[in-house]
């Protein structure tokens, strides 16, 4: 199973983000988004791969993201 996840990239990293995604996905990361200038990439992975997506140079974090619904508005 695959969780959608947040991975924060090092300060020192951001101009070489483009290295980190490519090291995500070849450890099975579905690159969604790619935030260059916060260095966040967001995604999925499978949850028995988080702590190999740690151990990518320029990693700071791995952390499941959360999903938000917002829902209808009372005139909708």
């Amino acid at each position: 199973m695959t969780d959608e996840v947040v991975v924060t990239v090092h300060d020192e990293w951001l101009d070489h983000i483009d290295t980190v995604v490519q090291r995500l996905r070849r450890i099975g990361m579905r690159v969604d988004r790619v935030l260059e200038l916060v260095g966040m990439i967001t995604g999925s992975l499978a949850s028995e791969y988080f702590d190999d997506a740690r151990a990518v140079p320029g990693v700071v974090a791995v952390e499941r993201g959360e999903t938000l619904r917002i829902p209808p508005g009372e005139n909708q």
